[in-house]
């Protein structure tokens, strides 16, 4: 689910369009600071935080090993750490409040999601196309697995190819 996320997060970073990479977490961290600081005041002043130091890192050259939504949560973390965690004294949801959260990647990740993609494949296909890629294993360690020869692994990852392409339109 994430790794849509993370291969547009990685483009942004190499494309240096920061301003782009940090409005993609606006709501999420104002999401993410109001559960952890009840006071709007000091959540404000949270979120206002965090966007400092993410820009000040991302200013300076910054890189990182992790998926920058990993950094964006861990610097959440450290920078709210210091607020106070209380109820709310109103804590219930207001009427019609709608839950789902703009998300400009749900789309996509649903209408490529590869366990929807292969699931009317027919078995030994879907089969080989799940060890392929679910689990990792090279075409030999698959051939192995399912007792067949590499060239049926081959021709069986071929045709789960060519039918996800064409659902995919391409």
């Amino acid at each position: 689910m994430h790794d849509a996320r993370d291969a547009e997060d990685k483009r942004l970073l190499e494309a240096k369009e920061h301003t782009q990479l940090l409005e993609n977490y606006v709501y999420l961290v104002q999401e993410w600071v109001s559960l952890r600081v009840r006071k709007r005041e000091a959540a404000e002043e949270v979120v206002q935080r965090v966007f400092l130091r993410l820009t000040g890192e991302l200013a300076a050259g910054k890189t990182y090993t992790v998926p920058y939504r990993v950094v964006v949560w861990n610097v959440v973390n450290w920078t709210a750490r210091g607020y106070e965690w209380t109820a709310k004294p109103d804590a219930t949801l207001p009427d019609g409040w709608d839950a789902v959260a703009p998300d400009q990647l749900e789309e996509w990740e649903g209408e490529h999601d590869l366990g929807a993609l292969i699931a009317d494949l027919p078995d030994g296909d879907r089969r080989v196309l799940d060890l392929l890629y679910r689990e990792g294993l090279a075409p030999a360690q698959v051939a192995e697995r399912l007792d067949l020869n590499s060239n049926a692994v081959y021709q069986a990852a071929h045709r789960g190819h060519r039918r996800v392409a064409e659902q995919l339109g391409r």
